[in-house]
C-alpha cells in the first residue's frame, strides 16, 4: 500500500522491480535444476524421437548425465572400499585361523608336558619314600628279621636230619652274619635319626 510520501508512479516502479526480482529468482532456480538435468535443447528432433523409442539410446543418454556419472563414481568408490574391507577381513581371518592352530599346538604340548611332569613327580615321591631314612630303617629291620627266620629254619632242618652238619654250619653262619650286619646298620641309622631329631632337623 503506497505511503503518503510515495507517488503512484513510484509505487508502480517498486512493483515492477519486485516482479523482476521474482523472475530472476525463478531463472536462478531453473539454472540450478538445468545443471543437474541433460540439455535436451541441444538434441535434434530425430534424437528426441529416438530417446522416446529406443531404450538403449535412452539409457546411454542417461548414463552420460553428470549426476548419474557422479553417482556411478561414488558407487564405484564404495564398492572398492567394501572390497578392501573384505580383503582385510579375509586376511585377518587367515591370521586368526593360524593363531588358533598355534594355540591348539601349544595346548597339546603343554598337556603332554604336564602329564610327563605328573609321572616324574610320582616317581620322585616313590623314590623319596624308598630312600627315606625311616623307610630304610624299617627295611633293615625286616631284612634282619628274615635272616633270623632263616637261621631258625636251618636249625630246624638240622634237628630233623634234613641237612648234614657241614651244610648246617655253612648256611647258619651265612644267615647269622647277614642278620648281624643288618641289625648293626639299622642300629647305626636309628642312632643317627635320633640325633637329627634331637637337633630339630
Amino acid at each position: 500500500m503506497p505511503t503518503a510520501q510515495q507517488t503512484p508512479q513510484q509505487t508502480q516502479q517498486q512493483q515492477q522491480q519486485q516482479l523482476t526480482n521474482e523472475d530472476n529468482n525463478g531463472v536462478n532456480e531453473l539454472k540450478l535444476e538445468d545443471d543437474n538435468m541433460p540439455n535436451l535443447s541441444t538434441l535434434s528432433l530425430d534424437e528426441l524421437k529416438q530417446l522416446d523409442r529406443d531404450p538403449e539410446f535412452f539409457d546411454d543418454f542417461i548414463e552420460e548425465m553428470s549426476v548419474v556419472q557422479h553417482l556411478n563414481e561414488e558407487l564405484d568408490s564404495m564398492m572398492n572400499q567394501v572390497e578392501n574391507i573384505s580383503r582385510e577381513n579375509e586376511s585377518k581371518g587367515s591370521h586368526l585361523v593360524e593363531l588358533k592352530r598355534r594355540l591348539s599346538d601349544d595346548y597339546t604340548a603343554l598337556k603332554t608336558l604336564g602329564e610327563k611332569c605328573d609321572q616324574l613327580n610320582k616317581k620322585y615321591l616313590k623314590k623319596s619314600e624308598e630312600y627315606a631314612p625311616q623307610h630304610i630303617r624299617e627295611l633293615l629291620q625286616i631284612a634282619a628279621s628274615n635272616a633270623d627266620a632263616d637261621c631258625d629254619r636251618h636249625v630246624e632242618h638240622f634237628l630233623n636230619g634234613k641237612i648234614d652238619v657241614q651244610t648246617f654250619l655253612n648256611t647258619y653262619q651265612s644267615s647269622k652274619k647277614i642278620s648281624a650286619e643288618r641289625k648293626a646298620r639299622e642300629e647305626r641309622l636309628g642312632t643317627q635319626l635320633s640325633a637329627l631329631e634331637r637337633a630339630g632337623i
